[in-house]
């Protein structure tokens, strides 16, 4: 009886063994996540003027945030002071991106007004979503940044006094006509949340730079590339 029972077992083994071979158990292959090349990324940044190519990169070039009075106006002089005014619900935040090497700078700077109802309390006022700053498209160039402060959009400010805005100074008239950037451009071009959180931005430039007696040179063929991570944004 004994033998009998261990005769089946070893058929059952045997058949067992034979559905096994006919219908392998298949294992899903495992699926390894390439990482995106873009989170090791720097800022960057390159353009042509006078016929010399730059190309600049750090690996972080966020160097500040700044609230300054919009719609300012002097109210008085008292000795060699000038007393400015503005509207007092609004603060015009600015966020500066700064890439350097031994030979060049650059300062790109992102300019908008907003409500100070709608802002939040960081080491400076500052809008309750940055990136309302970074959308896709095209941005102005404000002529008046740092004196009057009615413009929003973008300021460069590269090596030898060489900007896209005039003087800051009340003390002399503006030094830029209204049209001193009507053949510039400055576009967001793409904008990508990757997985880290880290927002990378793109954007092409030209633009017409001056100095402090208004003489002129042109930026051309403008790449920049921001990437900002979550901890950039807190300012």
């Amino acid at each position: 009886m004994k033998s009998k029972s261990l005769l089946g077992l070893a058929i059952a083994l045997f058949f067992l063994a034979a559905c096994k071979k006919d219908n392998p158990i298949i294992e899903p292959p495992v699926v390894i996540e390439k990482e995106d090349p873009l989170e090791y990324a720097h800022d960057s940044i390159s353009y042509s003027i006078d016929g010399i190519t730059y190309k600049l990169s750090k690996y972080s070039s966020l160097s500040g945030a700044s609230n300054r009075q919009p719609y300012s106006k002097v109210d008085s002089i008292v000795n060699y002071g000038y007393y400015i005014s503005g509207i007092k619900d609004s603060v015009l935040y600015s966020r500066i991106y700064g890439i350097y090497s031994d030979q060049q700078k650059v300062n790109v700077i992102f300019i908008k007004t907003y409500n100070k109802a709608s802002m939040l309390q960081s080491l400076v006022l500052r809008p309750k979503d940055i990136m309302d700053l970074f959308t896709v498209g095209q941005r102005n160039y404000a002529l008046d940044y740092g004196r009057d402060n009615i413009q929003n959009g973008v300021a460069i400010s590269i090596s030898d006094g060489f900007k896209t805005y005039g003087s800051d100074s009340f003390r002399t008239p503006p030094q830029l006509s209204a049209d001193a950037q009507k053949n510039s451009k400055f576009e967001i071009t793409s904008l990508k949340k990757l997985k880290s959180g880290t927002y990378v931005l793109e954007a092409k430039f030209n633009a017409m730079v001056y100095n402090e007696k208004n003489v002129s040179k042109k930026l051309e063929n403008g790449y920049l590339r921001l990437v900002m991570s979550k901890y950039d944004l807190i300012l």
